[in-house]
C-alpha cells in the first residue's frame, strides 16, 4: 500500500527537522505496541507529493495542515506549502536572530547571519505576492517568487560555505530549500493556469 508511510518515518524527520510542525492527531492509524503505525496518506496527497522532487518533505509538511474534509489538489496543496514555508521561515529567521545575538563578538558571523536574516524576511515578505499570483493565475510571478526564494536558501548557505564556516542552520535551509523547491514543481508541474 504506497499511501502508508510508517510513522517512524514522520518522528524521526520531525524530530531533527520540523520541530514547529506537529502532525495532527486524527491521521494516526495507532495499532498495538511493538507495531509499526502507519499514517494513512490520501492517495491525491501521495500522487501530488510523488511528482516533486522531496516527496517526503512534501508528505511532512502538508499533512499537518490539511483538513479532514480540505480538497486535494495542485492549487490547494501549493497554498498549504506556501503556509508551511512561512512558519519554517518565521522559525529559521527566530533562529539565525538569536544565533546573531550569540555572535557579536565575530565579525564574519554577524555578517554572515545578517545575510541569511536578510533573505528570511525577503521571504516572509513575498508570501502576500505568491498567494496573490496563485488566485489570479499568474503562473510567471508565482515562478519569479518562488525562484527567487530558493535562490536565497542557498545565497545563505553559500555565503557560510565561502567564508570557511561551518553554517548552525544548515539543516532549516535544506528543508526550506526542499520546500520551496516542491512548491516550485507543483506550480511548474501540476498547475495550469
Amino acid at each position: 500500500m504506497k499511501h502508508l508511510i510508517p510513522i517512524h518515518i514522520f518522528f524521526l524527520f520531525f524530530m531533527f527537522t520540523t520541530s514547529s510542525i506537529v502532525l495532527a492527531r486524527s491521521l494516526f492509524d495507532v495499532r498495538q505496541e511493538d507495531q509499526t503505525l502507519p499514517i494513512v496518506i490520501k492517495p491525491k496527497l501521495q500522487r501530488i507529493c510523488d511528482q516533486t522532487d522531496n516527496p517526503v518533505e512534501c508528505l511532512i509538511t502538508t499533512v499537518p495542515f490539511l483538513r479532514e474534509k480540505a480538497a486535494i489538489n495542485p492549487v490547494s496543496i501549493l497554498e498549504i506549502e506556501v503556509e508551511a514555508v512561512d512558519i519554517k521561515t518565521k522559525e529559521a529567521l527566530d533562529k539565525a536572530s538569536k544565533l546573531l545575538l550569540y555572535s557579536s563578538n565575530s565579525k564574519p558571523a554577524t555578517f554572515l547571519f545578517n545575510i541569511c536574516i536578510n533573505n528570511y524576511k525577503s521571504i516572509l515578505e513575498s508570501k502576500h505576492r505568491i498567494l496573490d499570483a496563485i488566485s489570479l493565475g499568474d503562473d510567471k510571478q508565482l515562478r519569479v517568487e518562488l525562484s527567487s526564494n530558493v535562490d536565497k536558501i542557498y545565497h545563505c548557505e553559500d555565503a557560510f560555505e565561502e567564508a570557511n564556516i561551518k553554517s548552525p542552520i544548515t539543516e532549516v535551509n535544506s528543508l526550506l530549500g526542499k520546500m520551496i523547491t516542491n512548491s516550485l514543481m507543483i506550480t511548474i508541474d501540476m498547475v495550469h493556469f
